[in-house]
């Protein structure tokens, strides 16, 4: 087999494999379709798919049907595959780790996979030979492997201490020799018995052969339980490199038989994967350069890498934020503008915060229910206006009915008073109190937006809190009330205040 499609793919699963979900989310696009990255491995599955048709067709035109045996040499061929993505990126240490008491580390899932297919490939192998003879096969004989594929002994030290690519290694070409020995057989030879084993009952070859993909799936999905087990669960980008590599099992599946079959396509097909693999390492280390120069406010760096990369203004940080929103978390106002004006898109969540109300007011005008929607980090259009004071937008999203007790869904437990109480913008929190928002919300900790502005020695804010109802008495978690929290932070003048107001 021409393994020039298996290479390219490989260098595209090193490329791959190891990406987080933000990564995957990154500015990429496989022809008009724009998801990011994870369309890299999508769009490649999609093309290999295509490709199999390809092939699938050029061999019934060209006479060279799929047998029955190349049918399953390649059902195997698939799980062979799927075993390959399986065990990207796994460790040393993970190959050694013991999930628990009476479980199979990955070294014993595949050493016990690829010995029993030493036996499976020799009973399948055993039989063939017989029967070319016209002759009934004996007993398979204890050393018959070895014939095969060398000293039991030599596979045992590799079962016990080799690394697991020199057992992948192993199995791969011990998995090839199959095709050779067996991807001309007719079918009258699939049928014919093979050696007894310990099962002592007579079995066709076809049904050894076929117990290639039905043991190692079997041990795959150990080999799977393991892997959760020992705290490494498949990632998105693993799940996608898992369609991939089976999309490849089948291009090559129909190559069993007849290996120059659709070989330009291969070729062409193999240069598009390594160019999309370099593609995606470029795209995914700019990305992550830009996060960094975004939060340390490197204005050249930032305005380099977009200039040399312009769909990066819409990448996102590692926690899946897109950066001009992370720009704002991170006050870094001269980058959030120079991305905006670099094209950024703003979602609702984006314009809010940088306060853009026309942007905000396209979006509500598109879809009433952005109004009260939570963002990927758990706040409303309402609390990231008030926490990053826009006023305008703040004020506008109240009039329109915004949630003004929503709370938010991340730990903070923030509502928009706290938010504001946050920010000191007094026109906004009478706004919201107006609107009947809760003065007395407690968020994380137990704090209030009086303890805020007490602790802040924002004396107008406290008179606020205070003019709508404040409860002066509230304790946070730790025990402090709004007094007492001014003068742990030495906010004397509002120290002040609630000693004239509370005494």
């Amino acid at each position: 087999m021409d393994e020039i499609l298996y290479t390219a793919v490989s260098q595209l699963a090193g490329a791959a494999c190891s990406l987080s979900d933000a990564d995957l989310s990154q500015p990429y696009a496989w022809r008009k379709h724009g998801e990011g990255v994870r369309l890299a491995l999508l769009g490649t599955a999609h093309e290999l798919r295509d490709l199999a048709i390809q092939l699938s067709q050029e061999r019934a035109q060209t006479g060279k049907p799929v047998t029955a045996v190349q049918r399953v040499l390649a059902q195997n061929h698939a799980g062979f595959r799927d075993l390959q993505a399986v065990v990207l990126g796994v460790t040393a240490e993970e190959y050694d780790q013991e999930p628990g008491p009476g479980e199979w580390s990955l070294r014993d899932v595949l050493g016990h996979i690829v010995g029993a297919e030493r036996w499976f490939c020799s009973l399948a192998h055993t039989g063939l030979t017989y029967k070319q003879d016209n002759e009934t096969p004996p007993p398979l004989p204890d050393n018959a492997p070895d014939a095969l594929f060398g000293a039991y002994a030599a596979f045992h030290n590799l079962r016990e201490k080799g690394s697991l690519a020199d057992m992948m290694a192993y199995f791969n070409q011990m998995h090839f020799r199959s095709w050779e020995l067996f991807a001309a057989m007719t079918d009258e030879e699939l049928a014919a018995p093979s050696p007894l084993w310990w099962e002592e009952e007579t079995y066709t070859i076809q049904y050894r052969l076929h117990r290639f993909e039905a043991h190692l799936r079997q041990h795959l999905i150990q080999a799977e339980k393991t892997l959760d087990q020992i705290g490494k669960p498949p990632t998105e980008a693993h799940r996608l490199l898992r369609l991939v590599y089976n999309a490849l099992a089948e291009v090559e599946g129909l190559t069993i038989g007849a290996p120059d079959v659709g070989l330009a396509g291969q070729q062409a097909l193999a240069e598009v994967v390594q160019n999309r693999a370099s593609e995606i390492t470029a795209v995914t280390q700019q990305a992550r350069a830009l996060e960094t120069a975004v939060k340390s406010g490197d204005h050249a760096a930032v305005s380099a890498i977009v200039s040399a990369r312009p769909p990066l203004v819409n990448a996102v940080d590692q926690n899946q934020l897109p950066l001009v929103l992370t720009a704002t978390y991170h006050h870094q106002p001269e980058i959030t503008r120079l991305l905006v004006a670099a094209g950024a898109h703003l979602s609702i969540f984006s314009a809010a915060a940088v306060g853009d109300l026309e942007k905000v007011q396209a979006h509500l005008q598109a879809w009433d229910g952005w109004l009260n929607e939570y963002h990927a980090d758990g706040f409303t259009p309402l609390q990231l206006a008030c926490f990053f004071g826009q006023p305008e937008v703040a004020l506008w999203l109240i009039e329109q009915g915004a949630d003004v007790n929503a709370v938010a869904r991340n730990p903070s437990k923030v509502t928009a008073v706290h938010a504001t109480a946050a920010n000191g913008n007094l026109a906004i929190l009478r706004a919201l109190l107006t609107k009947g928002a809760d003065v007395n919300a407690r968020q994380q900790g137990g704090f209030t937006a009086l303890h805020e502005a007490a602790r802040a020695d924002n004396v107008a804010m406290v008179q606020l809190c205070l003019e709508f109802g404040a409860n002066g008495t509230i304790t946070s978690d730790e025990g402090q009330t709004p007094l007492v929290q001014a003068q742990a932070a030495g906010s004397m003048a509002a120290v002040r205040c609630l000693q004239e107001v509370l005494s």
